[in-house]
Formats: C-alpha cells, structure tokens, sequence
C-alpha cells in the first residue's frame, strides 16, 4: 500500500507567474517551464546541509530533459511544482515534474530530467553523493505506479 497518495511524499516549488514570463499571446512562454524545472532542481540541492562542500568536489549533470504541456498559465498564476525522483540508481536518478496552478488544481505540465553527479575535472559520472541520497529517498515513487506517465 505504498503507493497510495496519502504516503506519497515530494519537494515543493511554488513560482508566481510574472509579466516578464509571458508571450505575445499572454501565456507563459514555454522555454520558461524548463527555466522552472532547474529552479526547482536547484531549491531541491539547495536544501542539503553540506551544499557549498558537495558543489566544490562535484557537479550535477543533467542527461536527459523532456516536457509535455497540458494547459497554459498567465500573468499572476501561482504555480505548484511538484518533484518527486525516481530511477534511484548508484550513480545516476531522475527527478518528476508536476506543474499545477495551485487555485483551480488544473494540470499545466509534466516533465522529468535524468541527472548524474560527475567529478568536477573529467565530468565523468561518480556514485550520487551521500549528502544527496536521503533527500532523494524521501520524495522517491515507482513511476510504474503513478497515474501520469512522464
């Protein structure tokens, strides 16, 4: 019974939709939902104790990145992005993406980055850093398990 919402845990990312965000058609530019994915990523890092020193010995790499829009946001949304991570490997995970708009729940977007740490001279892969893995742990879900394929 794991995998039922109630025990579901993630990280939070909550972003206002500015004006400096939207396009000619008053809708928040996609290039900007990808902005939010490694804003969120990096509030996600941000929160581990031993930041500075993790980021002076290594890098966090991403290898892979995708997007699926589902509905548009405008000027003073506030948008909920939810991240959970998943594919918790030795050296290499990936993190979840659920764009809502907090007033009405509408989905916005799904996204999903696969990411490594890599040493900070050759930027070949290393095993994810202990600081990192009970942070990761905390927010994984079985992807198998969810309703929305990302």
């Amino acid at each position: 019974m794991k995998y039922f919402a109630h025990s579901q845990r993630e990280f939070v990312y909550k972003y206002v939709v500015m004006r400096s965000d939207v396009d000619q058609f008053q809708h928040m530019s996609f290039a900007n939902y990808l902005r939010l994915m490694f804003l969120a990523t990096d509030a996600l890092i941000l929160g581990v104790h031993e930041y500075g020193l993790l980021m002076n010995n290594s890098r966090l790499i991403t290898s892979k990145s995708n997007m699926q829009f589902k509905s548009q946001t405008v000027f003073g949304d506030n948008i909920l992005i939810k991240v959970n991570s998943s594919n918790l490997q030795k050296d290499h995970f990936s993190l979840l993406f659920t764009y809502i708009i907090e007033e009405s729940g509408t989905l916005v977007a799904l996204g999903k980055q696969s990411l490594y740490f890599a040493s900070l001279n050759t930027r070949t892969p290393i095993p994810t850093p202990s600081e990192i893995t009970p942070l990761l742990e905390s927010i994984s879900v079985n992807e198998r398990n969810l309703l929305y394929r990302y």
